[in-house]
């Protein structure tokens, strides 16, 4: 798959299949996070990679909040990789730049993903097992997908579920968004 189209491809999942998540494919992505461009070359942040509490990970997460369903603990992430960042450390980009990675890598292998910023840190960090001079700044959810949203050219870029059951994503039309010059 060249980048291009894996990035033409690649969608957030909100639905898994009831599969995990194989652990060379989680090294795979942590790896790809890790070798991702860094500020300054700065390189504050660690991986965690979660294949235990998943219910508990999950319930501190808020799944597709605005979205018109409820999210199904039976169709919840099978895996999940938090990045985290070294406290006033380097630049937050840097995660955004590292899930970007993590989630292409995953979609090479099969694997759909979702990064998640609003989630509850707090109660995450009493359970997951990462130093204390480190903050998650992100999730990033993985696993099988069991939908295959679809992109709809839309000003209005609220993702809503139409009548078939389909994730449809609207993205703003190229000409709206490039300014030639």
């Amino acid at each position: 798959m060249d980048t291009y189209n894996a990035i033409i491809g690649r969608r957030s999942i909100r639905r898994f299949e009831d599969i995990s998540v194989p652990s060379d494919v989680l090294e795979k992505c942590v790896n790809a996070g890790r070798l991702s461009p860094s500020a300054a070359n700065k390189q504050p942040l660690k991986f965690i990679s979660i294949t235990r509490k998943l219910k508990e990970v999950f319930r501190y997460t808020n799944w597709a909040g605005y979205l018109d369903w409820e999210p199904d603990e039976s169709e919840m992430p099978r895996a999940y990789i938090g990045i985290l960042k070294k406290e006033g450390y380097g630049w937050d980009i840097d995660a955004g730049i590292a899930a970007q990675s993590i989630c292409l890598t995953a979609w090479n292998e099969g694997v759909g993903s979702c990064i998640l910023g609003s989630i509850d840190r707090e109660k995450l960090q009493e359970i997951l097992p990462f130093p204390s001079d480190f903050k998650l700044i992100y999730l990033v959810a993985l696993g099988f997908p069991a939908e295959n949203p679809e992109v709809v050219e839309s000003e209005n870029v609220v993702e809503y579920h139409h009548e078939d059951d389909v994730l449809k994503v609207p993205k703003r039309p190229l000409d709206k968004v490039w300014i030639k010059w």
